[in-house]
């Protein structure tokens, strides 16, 4: 009992002296509201200068800081329109590629009518070919002249506006022909060619059918009935002929295919003309020429060739 008196009154005075322990000096008391829990202690509120600066500046405020330009977004732009013909031009379309017609096959008598029945080259000159009946000698009169010269004949036109002619022995019927020119110094209308199916030497007459090529290009072809009168009926009216190599110094090639009634007409293989035509079955073959120039014309053979279709010649 006495042990526990003892603690009793150490008790009481632990309580009254906890009672009157003074304030610490200089310390306003706590507001409880403006406490900031940091480890325990309190913070005291910061003390604000009275000092009045000599205009008001305002500090409570942060400056911004200078904006950073940032880089723009990457936006695609709109392309850009096509540009449209205006409304009253048509748009542009694109031809189609025509068709280009179809040549015609070039005529390769070899091929078809196999080796020839007579061939002159003009290398070596064949007077007894050309000459006047029963002499060597080649015409040179007012109308025509024939001559021999390197290696070819020059035929020479000497009536100005006039259709000249000269036969050849050569007699045939149905046949093939070729003959190959120089049309030399020619202009405009002058002509050169080839005359088939004529009359038999010393006849006392003219015919025949008559295939001409002017220097401008043009081919014509006409049966010839007599001189005495002048009489020709037009088989092909003179025309324009894009085979036909026209002006001086040109080579041509001129063909007749000559079948009974049948002809066809080719111009360096190129068939140019058909016609039909019972008036002449068989005959001589010779040159033709007529000088439209202000001067004579001549023109010059390189080659004379042909297929004798009946195998006769």
């Amino acid at each position: 009992m006495k042990q526990i008196a003892i603690i009793l009154s150490i008790l009481v005075l632990l309580v009254l002296a906890a009672c009157t322990l003074p304030m610490p000096t200089g310390e306003a008391p706590t507001d409880v509201g403006s406490v900031t829990d940091i480890a325990g202690k309190a913070t005291p509120s910061p003390v604000i200068p009275t000092l009045t600066p000599p205009a008001p500046v305002v500090t409570d405020t942060a400056i911004p800081p200078t904006p950073t330009a940032l880089p723009p977004t990457a936006t695609a732009l709109p392309a850009k329109p096509t540009a449209l013909p205006p409304a009253d031009q048509p748009t542009a379309t694109k031809e189609p590629t025509k068709a280009s017609p179809t040549p015609a096959a070039t005529f390769v008598p070899t091929a078809t009518l196999g080796e020839p029945s007579y061939h002159n080259p003009m290398e070596v000159p064949n007077y007894a070919e050309w000459a006047k009946a029963g002499t060597k000698t080649l015409p040179d009169d007012d109308n025509i002249r024939l001559q021999f010269k390197e290696g070819e004949l020059y035929v020479t036109g000497k009536q100005l506006d006039f259709s000249t002619w000269w036969f050849s022995y050569h007699t045939l019927k149905d046949a093939y022909i070729e003959m190959t020119f120089n049309s030399e110094a020619c202009s405009g209308d002058d002509a050169y060619g080839m005359i088939f199916r004529g009359p038999p030497h010393k006849a006392g007459q003219s015919y025949g059918y008559v295939v001409s090529l002017s220097c401008d290009g043009k081919l014509w072809v006409f049966r010839l009935d007599g001189i005495n009168p002048w009489r020709i009926e037009n088989l092909i009216e003179p025309k324009q002929v894009s085979a036909i190599h026209e002006g001086p110094g040109e080579v041509n090639v001129i063909g007749v295919y000559a079948d009974g009634d049948d002809m066809t007409i080719y111009v360096n293989g190129s068939p140019v003309g058909e016609v039909q035509d019972d008036h002449f079955s068989n005959g001589r073959v010779g040159v033709f020429v007529r000088s439209a120039s202000p001067d004579v014309y001549t023109y010059r053979i390189t080659d004379y060739i042909y297929w004798n279709l009946n195998q006769k010649h």
